[in-house]
């Protein structure tokens, strides 16, 4: 026999509509303090494609695309701006000479080191707010399950 899930109420959406807009408020706060560095102003995909890139030796445009799941049109006009801030550069693919890898420069590296230390700390308060080790793997676990539903 398949369970079938219960009917969400108009009361649900609601609530969580409330709730949703001022985690996303509170967390942009939050994230302003923290990103006041080299990377203020950069967007989720800016700050997607440097990660892919510290990674992911030596990948092409091609494998951020696919990773990222955007057109080559939206990565190409990431790439002009983290280029024209100095964060990364255009090179000649080892693996691919027909296709541009992609590197951090020295800015770059710096950049990375900030957003990991600015993310640790945002993570550490998002975590501080729960008071075990299970609460805390619950919010991961629904967290998960959140992000696979939404994106199938």
């Amino acid at each position: 026999m398949v369970k079938l899930k219960d009917e969400i109420t108009r009361d649900e959406i609601d609530v969580l509509d409330k709730v949703w807009h001022r985690m996303i408020h509170v967390l942009q706060k939050t994230s302003e303090e923290l990103w006041n560095d080299r990377l203020e102003g950069a967007t989720t995909i800016e700050i997607s494609i440097l990660s892919i890139i510290e990674h992911n030796p030596d990948v092409i445009l091609k494998d951020i695309s696919g990773i990222l799941e955007i057109p080559g049109s939206t990565l190409t006009n990431a790439i002009d701006r983290l280029e024209k801030r100095g964060l990364i550069r255009r090179t000649i693919s080892k693996r691919d000479r027909r296709s541009f890898g992609l590197e951090l420069t020295e800015d770059g590296i710096l950049a990375q080191i900030e957003h990991q230390k600015n993310e640790a700390i945002l993570w550490q308060k998002v975590l501080g707010s729960f008071d075990t080790k299970e609460e805390r793997q619950e919010l991961i676990r629904l967290l998960g399950k959140l992000v696979a539903n939404l994106n199938s």
